[in-house]
């Protein structure tokens, strides 16, 4: 009996305990993520819940017309809205309340395949992709005219006009897509012709994607006449979708491309912003009246960025169950004025509502406040979004920027380093750098000084008064004349004069193999202090996501294999050199590098964007000048002339590629043979 009582009582406990619970973890099908430290995706707070959906009518025609959209005349209450979907399968445009009730059927019998829909105050316009037409007509659902292709001379012949979705700002320009047109939009202008009908006039193009270059795309450019290049000219992606916010500011989606799928278009068409986080599989883009951006792409995300395209939420996937706020098909995206989205799914024939909550509504406050350059009077809000999830990395940066507002650049710094936000930081390190030269201009004028004329003084004694220095230069001298000191220092001369320098190691012994190991190691630990040391501005790399053991092995396998490479290059190029003078003079001709990388490393925490160019010119050199080393090195080792030294270079990278492709090839096989006899004993053993 006793059993029954403990039995109950755990069940009451647990039924307690799940009530108890947040029941918002358990009202949605999908989890919420945002943007995390160094571009991860972490999870956080639910933002958004399914509330309600709108199902359409059951269709009763048979075809397997595929397109859907819909727009939302908005009430003064939400709830009175209508909405208007286009449907392909159907052939019209269906007017629905927000319940789902039908108010009516647009376009019946004359429209054919219709897959985008847009409103203005007037108007109902739908583009029709089967009838190549774009349809108008006022809200009772009287036809007010059609659009045709274009007779415009801009429009060529061959242009396809296939109308797939629409949109129109407020002075009744239309931005159409159309399936196939690689110009990009076309602009048209609303105009009557003499029966009073609405017909479009062709204004231009706007927003055309550009040609990625590939690696094929740089041969054919490389090698190709212009008559070849014509026959495999490459054709930009033609936008997929299209919306517009309340400025008139265009955005385009592109379906399926793998850079920039969502692109905000300034008043002349041009690419402004793309969100932080490319989503290629994106269908559709709604914006508020804050110009936060919603899309949903074919894998039934539901995306959030805020105005500046940083991310703040991502939720929703397809769910192999039919639950509330799961998608299969999204189709389309529309954001209302009290914050909820809605999206239409071609699937599961519904229009799906979600509502903020409160965590999102703090956030949405936030993120308005920062929009407006209101950073002090957001920063609480900012702070209470950091207690509940520290890994919401937009709050470090709006905390930032009220850091900045108030003078505290200190604090902005840590800040702006935990937002990842290099633009920031450099803004506040330069605060912080300004104010430190202005407290300490006078002593470092006078250490300056003090240096020339130690050095001047230096001079003179040594001219007037050589005995004086006698015992120093005698102790600089036994120093310098240890073997491995003085191999060392040799390296000055590969940085002076690289075939002079090769020439006494080859004829004259100047260096040996194991000096020239210890500047390998060098060679291998400035890619460690490149990490450690290098300003956070000018490092791609950080402390946490690099690999010292992987840095080590890479940076000694790559330099070795090249000189093993260029030796066996150079044996059947008559070629002079020995493979222990091509291991030696390869690593001295890296002098530029090995004498002048750590303090460029040292020198770029000091500097920030504003002398990037300063950083990115003397980078440049030091590589360059290296470049020139390793170039005149092989020249004078293996007595080659200017074009069989190009030559030779261009064999041994060959000869390297093919290497890194053998290893490969050699660790396939090795892993297959030894997963071969490990699934045969695993065999044995179970048949025992």
């Amino acid at each position: 009996m006793k059993r029954w009582y403990i039995v109950i009582a755990i069940l009451v406990l647990a039924t307690v305990t799940v009530f108890a619970m947040p029941s918002i973890a358990f009202a949605v099908p999908y989890s919420t993520e945002t943007i995390g430290p160094e571009s991860s995706v972490v999870p956080t707070q639910t933002a958004y819940t399914p509330t309600g959906k709108i199902v359409l009518p059951a269709v009763t025609s048979n075809n397997d017309k595929k397109g859907m959209d819909f727009a939302i005349e908005e009430a003064a209450d939400v709830a009175n809205s209508k909405v208007y979907i286009a449907d392909a399968k159907s052939a019209c445009v269906t007017v629905l309340s927000m319940t789902g009730d039908q108010l009516g059927v647009i376009g019946s019998g004359t429209l054919n395949t219709p897959t985008g829909v847009a409103l203005d105050d007037k108007w109902l316009y739908v583009a029709d992709s089967g009838n190549n037409k774009i349809y108008i007509f006022d809200k009772a659902g009287e036809s007010q005219g059609e659009i045709s292709k274009p007779t415009n001379p801009l429009v060529g012949a061959d242009t396809p006009f296939v109308p797939a979705k629409v949109t129109v700002d407020r002075r009744g320009n239309l931005y159409v897509v159309s399936t196939g047109c690689s110009s990009g939009l076309m602009q048209l202008s609303l105009v009557r012709d003499e029966n009073g009908a609405l017909q479009g006039e062709f204004v231009g193009y706007v927003g055309a994607n550009e040609t990625q270059a590939t690696f094929q795309s740089l041969l054919q450019d490389l090698f190709f006449s212009d008559a070849q290049k014509s026959d495999f000219l490459a054709v930009p992606r033609s936008p997929t979708n299209v919306a517009i916010n309340s400025r008139g500011l265009i955005y385009t989606v592109t379906n399926n491309s793998h850079s920039n799928a969502v692109k905000k278009l300034n008043t002349l068409g041009n690419a402004i912003m793309s969100p932080s986080v490319n989503y290629a599989r994106t269908v559709a883009v709604s914006i508020d009246d804050a110009e936060n951006i919603f899309s949903v792409d074919n894998d039934g995300y539901i995306t959030v960025f805020d105005s500046y395209g940083d991310l703040l939420f991502r939720f929703g996937g397809k769910d192999s169950e039919e639950r509330l706020g799961s998608l299969s098909i999204p189709a389309a995206i529309e954001v209302l004025s009290d914050g909820s989205i809605v999206v239409l799914d071609e699937d599961y024939r519904m229009a799906t509502v979600y509502q903020r909550t409160e965590f999102a509504e703090k956030v949405f406050k936030a993120v308005s406040y920062y929009k407006d350059g209101l950073y002090l009077e957001g920063e609480n809000d900012w702070k209470d979004i950091l207690r509940l999830n520290s890994s919401f990395i937009v709050s470090y940066k709006a905390l930032a920027r009220a850091s900045m507002k108030r003078g505290d650049y200190e604090t902005a710094l840590r800040q702006f380093k935990l937002a990842e936000d290099k633009d920031g930081y450099s803004e506040a390190y330069w605060e912080i750098r300004n104010d430190w030269l202005q407290d300490n201009v006078g002593w470092i004028v006078a250490v300056i000084l003090v240096l020339v004329v130690l050095v001047v003084v230096w001079k003179i004694i040594d001219k007037k008064k050589p005995k004086l220095l006698a015992p120093v230069k005698a102790g600089v001298s036994k120093v310098t004349n240890v073997r491995i000191v003085r191999e060392l220092l040799f390296t000055k001369n590969y940085f002076k004069s690289a075939p002079d320098a090769v020439y006494q190691t080859k004829y004259h012994e100047a260096t040996s193999v194991w000096s020239a190991l210890i500047l390998y190691v060098w060679f291998v630990v400035l890619q460690l202090l490149d990490v450690l040391v290098t300003g956070y501005l000018f490092n791609s790399n950080s402390v946490y996501n690099s690999n010292a053991l992987r840095i080590v092995l890479t940076s000694t396998a790559v330099l070795f294999a090249l000189v093993l490479c260029n030796y066996f290059v150079s044996t059947v190029s008559d070629g002079e050199g020995k493979l222990k003078h091509c291991f030696i003079s390869f690593i001295y001709a890296l002098a530029p590098y090995l004498i002048l990388a750590l303090p460029m490393f040292v020198i770029s925490r000091f500097l920030t964007y504003n002398e990037q160019i300063i950083y990115d010119l003397l980078m440049v050199i030091i590589y360059g000048w290296s470049a020139v080393c390793i170039f005149r090195t092989i020249m004078e080792l293996h007595d080659y002339t200017f074009w069989q030294a190009v030559k030779n270079i261009i064999l041994t990278l060959f000869a390297f590629v093919m290497a890194i492709l053998f290893v490969i090839v050699l660790r396939m096989l090795v892993t297959q043979f030894f997963g071969y006899f490990a699934s045969l004993f695993r065999e044995m053993f179970t048949h025992a």
